[in-house]
């Protein structure tokens, strides 16, 4: 049996976010209860990091998501600062706000304030025992769709896994589209691009059901319309929720198990990475590979080239087991016997033409 699952309420409109101390009293009427915002250090430029009004008691922790992408060891010490303060008292309410990075930070936060041990012993899925702290998604960066997800991606000692749960998925939502109109184009461009991603491997891997079929199309089509016709905010950070909310009732594909090599061996940025990879899956995605070489191609993006070259056996060894890891998008995108359609000499040769 399995339970669909989204997130129970959203908060939409230009200038939301003015009404996130408001939301967030109502949700959770406790004020002298903490609350936690985890903020991407970008916004200590943005003044968005100014426009908040935390209370005396509450914790204000900035993630620098603009150097790297989140790690367990980031978590962990996150989780442990909060613990240092506050002792065995829980928050109200974590808020991320950011992009996909510190938004999966304040998610994997929320779930280690509950569970023991260290945040790399969760990366899996379905490892949480216990139901982490209530959690708000701000989004700032429209395209991850982690406001949606039930996955909290992290790279650990050995490997880059998300924590993959139900206790994982944000509580609420505040969807402004006024915080995305300022993103860097190319950045808006990646992250956009993994949207897209999400939604051409969801619509055509097995795990796709008629429920998240309509939410993957509809986020498609937004980021088409962005890219290719007209810039309309509401529309494209809607349509990071809703590719969102169709992956976290499906699965991604072949695109993001190859990524997660090229992201933890060579050190790309996820929607990068992505994009590296699916430049080159057109036999396995047709006509939304040539659809996004299109938006490639109009808005002038220079994807790195030959980027394996110097990746010596060891390390494609390594990046060949990352992409089995991927067991559930790989059993989507070929079924129970993956490993025929992909064998390792496969993957070898999909990594040299990148």
């Amino acid at each position: 049996m399995k339970i669909t699952r989204f997130v129970p309420s959203v908060l939409f409109g230009e200038n939301a976010f003015d009404d996130l101390n408001a939301w967030i009293d109502k949700l959770y009427p406790n004020p002298q209860q903490y609350t936690v915002f985890v903020v991407d250090a970008v916004h200590r430029t943005t003044g968005l990091l100014q426009r908040l009004r935390p209370a005396p008691q509450d914790l204000v922790l900035e993630f620098d998501a603009p150097s790297h992408e989140p790690k367990t060891s980031d978590v962990d010490a996150l989780r442990d600062r909060i613990v240092a303060e506050k002792g065995s008292e829980l928050p109200r309410v974590v808020v991320g706000i950011g992009g996909g990075s510190s938004m999966d930070v304040a998610k994997a936060i929320s779930v280690m304030l509950t569970n023991p041990g260290s945040s790399a012993d969760y990366q899996g899925w379905d490892l949480v025992k216990h139901r982490g702290v209530p959690k708000i998604a701000v989004p700032t960066l429209s395209g991850t769709g982690a406001e949606a997800t039930r996955t909290a991606v992290l790279t650990g000692p050995v490997k880059k896994l998300g924590i993959n749960s139900d206790y994982s998925m944000y509580d609420h939502a505040l969807l402004d589209p006024k915080l995305i109109e300022t993103v860097p184009e190319e950045q808006e461009f990646f992250t956009g691009m993994d949207n897209y991603i999400h939604c051409v491997e969801a619509s055509h891997g097995s795990a796709m059901n008629a429920l998240g079929r309509p939410f993957a199309l509809a986020a498609k089509a937004s980021v088409e319309n962005f890219f290719l016709k007209e810039k309309n905010y509401a529309d494209f950070m809607v349509g990071s929720y809703f590719g969102g909310s169709s992956i976290a009732n499906s699965s991604v594909g072949v695109c993001h198990a190859l990524s997660y090599g090229i992201a933890f061996i060579l050190g790309y940025r996820h929607g990068l990475a992505n994009c590296i990879v699916f430049n080159q899956l057109e036999e396995f995605y047709g006509e939304d590979v040539r659809t996004f070489k299109a938006m490639v191609e109009r808005h002038r993006v220079q994807l790195p080239k030959r980027v394996t070259k110097d990746v010596t056996p060891e390390q494609f060894e390594k990046m060949i087991a990352l992409t089995y890891m991927l067991e559930r998008d790989l059993v989507s995108t070929f079924g129970p016997e993956f490993k025929k359609a992909l064998p390792p000499e496969k993957i070898l040769e999909l990594y040299g033409k990148m």
